[in-house]
């Protein structure tokens, strides 16, 4: 075969994209799918018969200056004649320009095949009466243990992407309770070409994604200090499912300035952890369902005997791999439909109205009804409506099953998203109420006659500490949201003097919010 044939390809290998050429082949790095007015890469080039030296250059393709400079040094140190190498970069430039717009449209590995046995075997699954027990077991067999609700609210949100209002996920706790290994552990049961991990963003990073990259994804976000400057698109990705952007670039030819246009659309859920309950402001907060981690003795004990048995000679006897586990969930989840979903009229529900963040809240409750009846898809009614203009739609209808099994998950996680105070503030009010009420008893006992009220008894952080075994850190995080909301009241702590605290208010008189599941709404 003579060397001016047309043999070239693009290929990907594991040390990146390689173009095989029929004199010289070349490996590219640098490649990016927009600035397409440029085409600025990185070449090395060396030929097959000449292992170990090559010619390596950054440049624009785009311009043929540059082009003749990189071939005639190929021509001195490779030993090649400047034409062929000039024929070869110009069809290297279509290689790379059909590669960018496979970048631009998002092109990804497709989902591996099932097999008859796997699909019959997810099918089961999704089938069986006793899916979340499933759900929830499986868990546990990939290592993490109790946090029964927020393993199913996880794995149900990370479902919500199938319906065009997907949940959103905050999950708060102390440092080393195990947010992220609730997030890792969801993350594990998602396909993997749906789930999206980030420990950091970008300011613009999402903006510029292809515009159907977040289509039906979960996008993980490891520490909320990962995307605070991304904290807009982050926000408004929640609330409109769709981001759009106009960017200003300078026309090359003309010298003009030129707008170009993005857009990005969802659905796709949100999940994000942090232990700082207040690093997201309010407007932010109330676009999450709040999940926290269980931080009693009882689960760190349950966790430690986990940890112990997953060591043992017998866990890997008695136990499938994780592999294994995750593959089931992942052509479970692949089975699953984006249909739509409607309430028949004979649900039964209430929502209280006394606040006018209930009106978001309930959107997140019908989204939480939505994703329970999607995976219950193979269990519930489906038909198809035909709407006005013509068209058909495929839909499955929810059941009194999928609301009460809503209002059982999401019963305490409602009443939280409406709290002035945290999660962790909460926790915190409810060990210094525990101290001062131990404290009143131990007065009261040596001095029966005395009148004593419990706003009249101090406590100091450093006793908190000792009481719960919390950092100063963690402390004063969360004591400072308390005497500003009223429930504590500060006595010293000028010049470096012990700051000392009383309880105001033990909570006892907050508004209550009533999900009632046996009336009509």
């Amino acid at each position: 075969m003579s060397q001016g044939q047309s043999v070239c390809s693009l290929s990907h290998t594991p040390e990146g994209l390689v173009f095989t050429g029929t004199i010289l082949t070349y490996r590219i790095t640098g490649l990016v799918a927009y600035n397409l007015e440029r085409l600025r890469v990185t070449l090395k080039a060396n030929p097959s018969d000449m292992l170990g030296t090559f010619h390596i250059d950054t440049f624009d393709l785009y311009q043929s200056r540059s082009r003749e400079f990189f071939a005639e040094a190929c021509a001195k140190y490779l030993n090649v004649q400047v034409p062929l190498v000039m024929a070869e970069l110009s069809q290297l430039i279509g290689a790379l320009e059909a590669e960018r717009i496979a970048m631009r449209e998002g092109k990804k590995s497709e989902a591996p095949a099932m097999t008859e046995a796997e699909k019959n075997e997810a099918l089961e699954v999704l089938k069986s009466k006793d899916l979340l027990k499933r759900i929830s077991g499986d868990f546990d067999g990939i290592g993490y243990i109790g946090e029964k609700y927020n393993k199913l609210l996880g794995y149900i949100a990370a479902v919500s992407r199938l319906q065009p209002d997907p949940l959103a996920l905050l999950i708060l706790s102390r440092s080393g309770a195990g947010k992220t290994s609730l997030q890792e552990a969801v993350c594990k049961l998602v396909p993997v070409e749906s789930a999206i991990q980030y420990t950091r963003m970008t300011g613009q990073a999402l903006f510029y994604r292809d515009q159907n990259a977040l289509k039906n994804k979960v996008l993980a976000i490891e520490e909320e200090g990962g995307m605070q400057d991304a904290m807009y698109s982050i926000k408004t990705l929640i609330s409109s499912q769709k981001l759009t952007i106009a960017a200003t670039r300078t026309d090359t030819k003309t010298g003009k300035f030129s707008v170009d246009e993005y857009a990005v659309y969802g659905p796709v859920v949100v999940m994000v952890s942090s232990t700082n309950p207040n690093a997201l402001d309010d407007e932010t907060k109330q676009r999450f369902l709040i999940l926290t981690i269980d931080e009693s003795p009882e689960q760190t004990q349950s966790i430690l005997t986990a940890q112990r048995t997953k060591n043992s000679h017998r866990w890997y006897q008695t136990t499938a791999t994780e592999n294994c586990v995750a593959t089931l969930h992942h052509n479970m989840q692949r089975l699953l439909k984006p249909l739509i979903v409607t309430f028949p009229d004979e649900l039964r529900f209430s929502w209280p109205f006394s606040r006018l963040q209930m009106r978001r809240e309930q959107a997140k409750f019908f989204s939480l009804i939505k994703a329970i009846t999607i995976l219950h898809q193979y269990q519930r009614k489906t038909g198809t409506i035909k709407r006005a203009d013509g068209s058909k739609m495929e839909f499955v209808q929810a059941t009194q099953k999928d609301v009460d099994l809503a209002l059982d998950l999401g019963r305490v996680v409602f009443v939280r998203n409406v709290d002035d105070v945290s999660p962790t503030g909460r926790t915190l009010l409810g060990e210094i109420i525990k101290q001062v009420k131990g404290k009143y008893d131990d007065m009261k006992s040596l001095e029966p006659n005395k009148s004593l009220l419990l706003s009249e008894i101090p406590f100091t952080r450093k006793e908190l500490r000792e009481a719960t075994g919390w950092s100063e850190t963690q402390i004063r995080q969360n004591i400072e949201p308390l005497v500003e909301l009223g429930y504590l009241g500060k006595l010293t702590g000028r010049h470096g003097s012990t700051f000392r605290y009383v309880l105001l208010d033990d909570g006892s008189c907050d508004p209550k919010i009533c999900f009632d599941d046996k009336s009509t709404s």
